[in-house]
């Protein structure tokens, strides 16, 4: 099950079907959020991931060595991880709450088990935003003000939009001394 929520722990696109041994790159690409960003994605938005995955304007990853031996760039991993940590906290909620998802043992003998299968983690997600809208919110006032100050400084180009991306995550985050400056 590949997972994909935003900051307030709201799940927002999930993939139910692959086999435990296929890469979560690999699903993320099966999942219509990666398919058809435009339906998913205003301009500014974007899922953070790990360095597995390819840079989009839509999918920012991790830098890979050799660029994540940069002092700024091991920075801004440094933070896209603490970031990324509210994805694992959001599947621990989940799980915690319907421990039917923990371990769903079920032989898949047809495609009907697998739809039930695949309602059930469903009815499940969409039980786990609704609690979440009635009051288990989670952004704090700064990072709203940095998501909106991503937003206005929006570039077509990956590249440069992960640049700029980067330059904000660290400001803000010498600002709250998550980070210590950089020498």
């Amino acid at each position: 099950m590949r997972v994909v929520c935003d900051v307030d722990k709201r799940i927002i696109a999930f993939h139910v079907g692959c086999s435990g041994s296929c890469a979560d790159s690999s699903v993320y690409k099966r999942m219509d959020l990666y398919k058809n960003p435009q339906e998913h994605f205003s301009q500014g938005e974007y899922v953070l991931t790990d360095s597995a995955y390819g840079l989009t304007l839509n999918c920012i990853p991790a830098y890979k060595a050799p660029a994540a031996n940069l002092s700024d760039n091991t920075a801004f991993n440094y933070c896209l991880a603490r970031s990324r940590v509210m994805s694992g906290h959001c599947i621990g909620v989940l799980k915690s709450r319907w421990a039917s998802l923990r371990e769903m043992r079920q032989q898949i003998r047809c495609r009907k088990v697998m739809e039930i299968l695949v309602d059930w983690v469903e009815a499940c997600c969409l039980l786990h935003n609704m609690l979440a809208c009635l009051g288990e919110m989670y952004l704090e006032e700064k990072e709203q003000e940095a998501e909106r100050n991503i937003q206005d400084e929006w570039l077509a180009d990956a590249d440069t939009f992960r640049e700029e991306l980067k330059g904000v995550t660290l400001r803000v985050n010498l600002q709250q001394g998550v980070l210590a400056p950089i020498a």
